[in-house]
């Protein structure tokens, strides 16, 4: 099965076709922000008439944010207008949560395998995985300086922010980092980091380099085991 990378070194999607007229792409790393730009091309790379079946493994997949859900709900438009359909493979519990707050969940059909996804019904669900619990708790691992260093590097990028919000949905977020960033808790600072990507979490936002870098930044310290191995 051969493994390509999507521009980030880190995020891969290897691919191979099945029966039924069906492809399988599964997807190793982040679907998110910084990622979300390569994984379309990659995705939408893999439809064409005839082929137009599309099965998106992420039983390997990491963190998820509603940039890369947008990535998914373009990707089985583009199928559905060629004459075929995206179904999903064991999403994760973060990404249904994302899906589900954003109301992109009734876009898809989920799957435990990617052999139930070829031969299922629409709207079959996956269970769920255990969230890991690098997920769930917070893991302020970084030292405090790496972590001010992140902080820092994304508020002078506020402006990127800001343009890549046009609902304003991250500004009062923004407001507590900028405030914690100014004080001498670094417990309160990583408590705003968290928020911060909490809610970048929720929200699609147009993608930048400057916003796309500085999260990912954030994110790898505050979880740092919550990236998949490479294929």
């Amino acid at each position: 099965m051969p493994c390509s990378a999507a521009h980030d070194p880190g995020v891969h999607i290897a691919s191979r076709a099945e029966r039924a007229g069906c492809m399988i792409a599964v997807l190793v790393g982040d679907l998110d922000i910084a990622s979300a730009p390569a994984l379309r091309e990659e995705f939408l790379g893999l439809l064409r008439p005839g082929a137009c079946r599309l099965i998106i493994d992420l039983s390997a997949a990491g963190f998820a944010d509603a940039s890369g859900a947008a990535v998914l709900v373009g990707t089985g438009r583009r199928a559905r207008l060629l004459g075929g359909w995206l179904r999903l493979v064991s999403p994760s519990p973060g990404l249904l949560r994302v899906l589900s707050a954003t109301g992109l969940d009734r876009h898809f059909a989920t799957f435990a395998t990617a052999d139930e996804a070829i031969n299922g019904v629409p709207g079959a669900r996956a269970p769920m995985r255990p969230v890991p619990a690098a997920i769930t708790r917070a893991q302020p691992a970084a030292g405090s300086g790496e972590l001010r260093a992140a902080v820092g590097a994304l508020l002078a990028h506020a402006d990127a922010w800001r343009d890549a919000d046009p609902r304003r949905r991250l500004t009062p977020a923004l407001h507590v980092l900028m405030a914690a960033h100014d004080g001498t808790s670094n417990a309160t600072l990583s408590q705003a980091a968290h928020s911060l990507l909490s809610v970048l979490g929720q929200e699609p936002v147009t993608p930048s380099s400057e916003v796309a870098a500085t999260a990912s930044r954030l994110r790898h310290l505050l979880y740092p085991d919550s990236r998949p191995a490479a294929c």
